[in-house]
């Protein structure tokens, strides 16, 4: 497989567990969930957008490409991947809470 295919894949796979803990389970860190994800869709909507809108080269040799939305998406999903990395780390070696009985 194509290396920058392992990232999107790993993006999308953090997106999805982002997106999991924020609707359907009750996560320790609701808050930080919630960041990640929006986080993550936001950088994997402009990584998506600079692959729709493509590059071209001009008739003088000059490339034109959206750069602007494959680094700040890149950047944003680094973000999104690290914050969901920490959580996860947290989540495996944090002590679960005393629960009542």
């Amino acid at each position: 497989m194509y290396l920058p295919d392992l990232f999107f894949i790993a993006f999308v796979a953090c997106w999805i567990l982002a997106l999991r803990n924020v609707f359907f389970a009750k996560p320790r860190h609701p808050r930080t969930w919630r960041t990640t994800a929006v986080l993550l869709t936001i950088g994997l909507s402009l990584v998506i957008a600079a692959q729709l809108i493509g590059s071209s080269v001009d008739h003088e040799g000059i490339l034109r490409e959206p750069f602007f939305l494959v680094g700040s998406g890149s950047l944003l999903n680094l973000a999104g991947l690290s914050l969901t990395f920490v959580l996860l780390l947290l989540g495996l070696f944090s002590p679960k809470p005393a629960t009542a009985e």
